[in-house]
């Protein structure tokens, strides 16, 4: 390793570090100083900046683009990358279209769109997508992600845009604010029979509401599976949208007698103490959230009860006090779990039922006493 001193071409004077063999440094020296000093490099990078951003701008008002949205160094960025992209779109054949990489998860759909359903993808993000950071943040995306990312809008048919307004209006008139609310972003809260979903930003605050009801995550959206432990879908809904208004989220139900019981805190809480049937045994299993001394004292303490998996086991034929221990401590059978006891009930009737007699027992006399008591005397038949 050693400095090499000369003069670079832009006539400045400068020292160069050099390190390898010496045979090969002479070559490595005329290499360097053949370029511009830092300096003046960093000056070139500069201006060379500059008029690729002057003239990208210009090619923007030429083809009469929408103004991108953000600060002037954010958007002189921008408009290179825009152009970029534009360049890319145009050299694009239905050949690429039709060996769009498998990647992509709907690739074969995208296979079958045509050369101006590309160039419709195209003319959607330059009249649609105005923000600066759009294209920053993608600016590393080849073609293939942005049509993967936007052809699904960008092909939606007259039809499906007018579904979309009316169904953005209808939101609109299903969201509520809470009066001290945290954000502006509103929470998506969907009902179905088998299941709730919930859709929001990352956010931890909410994440804990969610994860806190028994909500998971299912790779787009939190969802929690109505069951028969849960209650109601209805109940479930009304329960989250209470817990997030009061956290100060705003949220979208569409039914209005579900906002309803959120807003007024109309529901059934959900029950978290069960009484199930054990599968293929003839025993209760008796389970709660969380970890509760009381109640383990209590359960344990059921005749013949005994802990395995999270769950105080108890035969049936204890199921009057197990009615009782339920009734005291606020658990719920399941449906199997009263069907383990009507059949219980009905095997047990079918058992002949008996009164047995009550056999008496000879009352014991101590006749040796008696013997004894006689005194003396000779019996009467010993006599000669």
């Amino acid at each position: 390793m050693a400095w090499y001193y000369g003069t670079y071409i832009c006539g400045h004077e400068g020292r160069v570090n050099i390190i390898g063999p010496v045979k090969d440094r002479e070559w490595k020296k005329e290499r360097e100083f053949s370029k511009m000093c830092p300096d003046c490099y960093k000056v070139h990078l500069q201006k060379q900046r500059e008029e690729e951003a002057r003239r990208a701008m210009e090619l923007a008002r030429e083809m009469e683009l929408p103004a991108l949205q953000g600060t002037e160094k954010q958007i002189a960025w921008a408009e290179k990358i825009r152009q970029n992209l534009i360049a890319r779109f145009e050299e694009l054949t239905q050949r690429d279209i039709e060996r769009f990489p498998r990647e992509y998860k709907e690739y074969k759909k995208i296979r079958e769109l045509t050369l101006d359903d590309i160039m419709a993808v195209k003319h959607y993000i330059l009249e649609h997508r105005t923000s600066a950071i759009y294209f920053i943040d993608n600016r590393y995306d080849d073609i293939y992600a942005f049509i993967a990312r936007e052809y699904k809008e960008a092909l939606k048919t007259d039809e499906e845009i007018a579904e979309e307004a009316i169904l953005l209006e209808i939101k609109r008139e299903s969201t509520v604010f809470p009066e001290e609310k945290m954000t502006n972003a509103v929470v998506e809260i969907t009902v179905s029979p088998d299941r709730v979903t919930a859709k929001f930003e990352k956010n931890e605050a909410f994440r804990k509401i969610v994860k806190d009801l028994g909500f998971t995550w299912n790779g787009s959206a939190w969802e929690k599976k109505i069951s028969e432990t849960t209650g109601s879908a209805e109940d479930r809904a009304a329960e989250l949208g209470n817990k997030l208004l009061n956290a100060g989220f705003p949220i979208c139900i569409l039914d209005e007698e579900i906002r309803r019981k959120a807003i007024k805190g109309d529901f059934e809480p959900e029950c978290h103490r069960w009484i199930y049937h054990q599968k293929n045994t003839k025993n209760f299993a008796i389970r709660w959230q969380g970890w509760n001394d009381t109640l383990y004292n209590r359960a344990k303490s059921l005749p013949g009860a005994r802990w395995d998996s999270g769950s105080m086991l108890v035969s049936v034929e204890h199921y009057v006090l197990v009615e009782e221990f339920a009734d005291l401590m606020g658990f719920r059978f399941t449906k199997a779990a009263r069907k383990l006891i009507d059949e219980y009930k009905s095997k047990m009737s079918t058992i002949k039922t008996v009164q047995p007699a009550k056999v008496e027992e000879p009352e014991e006399t101590d006749g040796f006493s008696d013997i004894l008591n006689r005194g003396d005397d000779i019996i009467d038949d010993l006599k000669d």
